[in-house]
């Protein structure tokens, strides 16, 4: 893991923040004003062309692909599993933006929350940071149809379910499942850029692959914002996806699996570290606050 990867995933986690920030305003305004029924089946899909013609909804979209950029590259010079765990403090992030509006400095709970996740991916690093990536070492249709599976049984669960609470987690729980999908196919398809040029890539079913998973991992993420609010949302997505990205990443590209005590140890601590931070912050007053639908925002 070089400075390089880590501070690319840092910023990459930053612009994310800002885009949810930014679309999760418009999309739960817009579907709270519209009152879809929570049986239906992404109901999100009802409301993109007033997302659409949303300039606040485009400028997060637009800091998305800015996101997604860094985030490529960050993939294709570190591992894996802390590129991904570093998307952790996107709540980080979200604390200033929530000030910016709101007025009300960070709580002692979030300090806390904040020095946990650093504490957690400070351990991993060390842990791993020097671990050598291969590509495509492992079964990667099988984890591709693993995460499709699993993403089908959140949003079945999310259909059921009628609690707002319990459907925005299950719904942003399949949105880090398929950003931890797009991860492990933007690894695969940067690979094979850097050593067989974009022709080869053009004409093998990879890059289609992650065009895919790109966009059913967007819609998801958008279903999330709209069924609830931002810190539920953004949870179950930065819990989720490091937790598939650790472990597809162990599966198919990590050259040294973790054996031994120390090694499982260290990865517990930072789990724990991390979730315990990631817990403090998503019950932050100060991200509540700025949670609500907007009225001027669903008028449109």
């Amino acid at each position: 893991m070089t400075i390089t990867s880590t501070l690319l995933g840092l910023l990459a986690a930053a612009l994310f923040a800002v885009a949810a920030a930014l679309q999760h305003r418009v999309t739960r305004a817009v579907a709270h004003a519209r009152g879809d029924a929570p049986g239906r089946l992404l109901p999100v899909l009802g409301i993109v062309r007033r997302l659409l013609g949303s300039p606040v909804w485009l400028a997060g979209f637009c800091c998305n692909v800015l996101g997604f950029t860094a985030h490529a590259a960050a993939l294709h010079t570190g591992a894996i599993g802390i590129v991904q765990a570093l998307l952790a403090v996107q709540l980080m992030f979200a604390l200033p933006m929530a000030y910016a509006r709101t007025g009300r400095p960070p709580s002692a709970r979030d300090w806390a929350g904040t020095a946990a996740v650093c504490v957690g991916l400070a351990v991993l690093v060390l842990a791993r940071g020097g671990v050598a990536q291969t590509v495509r070492r492992g079964p990667l249709p099988a984890v591709l149809v693993a995460a499709v599976v699993l993403i089908a049984v959140l949003l079945l669960l999310a259909r059921s379910r009628s609690g707002q609470g319990v459907r925005t987690a299950l719904a942003g729980g399949a949105a880090g499942a398929g950003f931890s999908t797009t991860a492990v196919l933007t690894v695969v398809v940067a690979d094979q850029l850097a050593a067989r040029g974009p022709v080869s890539v053009a004409l093998d079913w990879p890059v289609y692959a992650l065009a895919l998973s790109g966009l059913v991992a967007a819609v998801l993420a958008q279903e999330a914002y709209a069924s609830g609010g931002l810190p539920t949302a953004l949870t179950a997505m930065t819990v989720t996806d490091p937790v598939l990205s650790w472990l597809w990443g162990a599966l198919l590209f990590d050259q040294a699996p973790p054996t031994g005590l120390f090694a499982l140890s260290a990865l517990a601590a930072a789990g724990t570290s991390i979730g315990a931070g990631v817990a403090l912050l998503a019950h932050s007053p100060t991200l509540r606050t700025v949670s609500a639908p907007l009225a001027p925002t669903a008028r449109r």
